[in-house]
Order: C-alpha cells, then structure tokens, then sequence
C-alpha cells in the first residue's frame, strides 16, 4: 500500500470518535461512583444527578463553604505548582537527551539518574529536601504559603520534576537508535535533529501523557507534605475531617484531568501517525 501511495491509516474521524466515546465511558463511571457513595449516605439519587451536571458539589462539613469553590481555589494552586515542574522536566529532558547523544559522559550520568529517580520517589525527596534547605541551611520558608507565595514554591518543585527528569530522558534516549559513523558523509547536527529525533517525536507523545499523570499523582503527597495549598493538601485535610464530600469533588476532578490528558494526547498521536488510526 506504501508502494502505491495508499493511505495507511484508518479514518482519522472513526478513530477520535472511538476515544472520545472510551473518556465519556470513563467519566460515567467515576460519576456512577460519586453517585453510589452519595445514595450510602442518604442523598436522592435523582438529586444527586442533577447537582453532579451542575458540578454543584454541596458543602463543606469542615470549612462550611462549597466544595465547588474549594475545589477550584486549590485547582489554581496545583495548576501553578505542576504546570511549570512539567514544563522543566519535559524541557531539560529533551536539553540533556539530545546533548548526551554526543556526550558520552552526560549520558552515563542521565543512565544513573534513571536509577535515581526510580529508586528515590518524590515524597521520599521531599523528606530530604526539607531538612536541608530547610532547617539546616535555612534557605527557603517552610509551611503554608503567606503573602508572597514564591519562595515557598521552590522546594516543592525540586521534589517532582527531579526524579522525573532521568527517568523521562531515558525513556527519549530508549528510542533512539546509536548514531552512525560519518553515514553517507552527512554531520552528525543533521542525523541527530532531521532523522533520529524526528522519528521519535510521535512514540515519546504517549510517554509525555504518562509522565504527566505519574506526576500529577506524586503532587498529591508532595502537597500534603510541604502544605502547598493544592489538591493534595485539601484531600489530606477533608480525609483526616471525615469531609467525604471534598474527597469526591477531588477524585472527579483529577480523574476528569487524568482523563483529558489521555485524550488530547491520543487524538495528536492520531494525527500525526495515521498508522495508529487503523
């Protein structure tokens, strides 16, 4: 088919149809578990519906406010907090994947880190990067964030995107086969860029979607450690309450952004490698 100029894929249409309708299915049953959870404490099922379509999540037992609003204040807080620790780990990732290509001492060091960002998980880190910039160099504030919430945010930061750093850079340089020597005279600038990573970009999409969730999972308890007023630190705070109705809000919203994650980025894998499509 190749040979006589046929399209590989399938329709791009059917195939984003097909997930589409895999992320609705999904949803519904985290909803479904919302709504069982809600109908064993007493609530109307009907009723229970019809605010879950409002995202109108009640009140708080604890703080006496909506859960709705709780849930987003926090929301802005981990956006912030995961949005640039993605950011730096999918960007010096890919620095230190294509500079190791050609150094090989930088690329025995990313090998190590691997091991080093499996081994050491972020809440593990956590314990460790407190201690030291913390109460024993003193460099950086402890506790929940007050007036200017920048310096607290430092610490929490090198907890996530460190470990996942080497583990993400491995799995790049997993892809990417050895370069050639002088091969057909062409340097070795143009193998690397036009014809080794071009060939990867695609396979590492579904790495990145991966990464991103095991990261907005590791922020949970890296939140709840260093009381970044995110998600995790609301969930740690209605679970030690007995506040069920924040625990739901929590769930559906994380599952809704795990969710989402995998669809975008399997709709952008479609697109690119019509092969998938088929």
């Amino acid at each position: 088919e190749l040979t006589k100029g046929y399209a590989v894929g399938g329709s791009l249409y059917r195939y984003v149809l097909k997930r589409f309708s895999s992320f609705l299915i999904s949803i519904i049953l985290v909803i479904t578990v919302v709504i069982i959870l809600e109908s064993l404490h007493g609530r109307n099922i009907i009723k229970t519906i019809y605010d879950m379509s409002l995202f109108n999540l009640g009140n708080s037992s604890y703080f006496g406010i909506s859960v709705t609003s709780l849930v987003l204040t926090a929301l802005a807080y981990t956006s912030l907090l995961l949005g640039i620790s993605f950011a730096l780990t999918v960007y010096l990732s890919a620095f230190l994947s294509i500079y190791s290509l050609t150094n090989r001492r930088l690329r025995n060091i990313i090998d190590k880190w691997k091991y080093i960002g499996t081994a050491l998980a972020s809440w593990v880190l956590s314990i460790i990067v407190i201690y030291f910039l913390h109460f024993f160099l003193n460099i950086f504030p402890y506790g929940t964030p007050k007036e200017n919430i920048f310096p607290y945010l430092f610490m929490p930061l090198i907890s996530l995107f460190f470990p996942y750093v080497g583990i993400f850079s491995n799995r790049l340089l997993s892809n990417v086969k050895s370069i050639p020597a002088n091969y057909k005279g062409l340097k070795e600038t143009i193998l690397i860029y036009r014809h080794l990573l071009g060939n990867v970009t695609v396979v590492m999409l579904s790495s990145i979607s991966s990464a991103f969730i095991e990261m907005l999972l590791a922020e949970m308890l890296v939140e709840g450690i260093f009381l970044w007023p995110g998600l995790g630190e609301l969930l740690k705070i209605a679970i030690f309450h007995g506040d069920y109705k924040i625990v739901e809000g929590v769930m559906v919203l994380y599952s809704t952004i795990a969710l989402l994650s995998n669809l975008i980025t399997d709709i952008i894998y479609g697109v690119m490698d019509p092969r998938v499509t088929r």
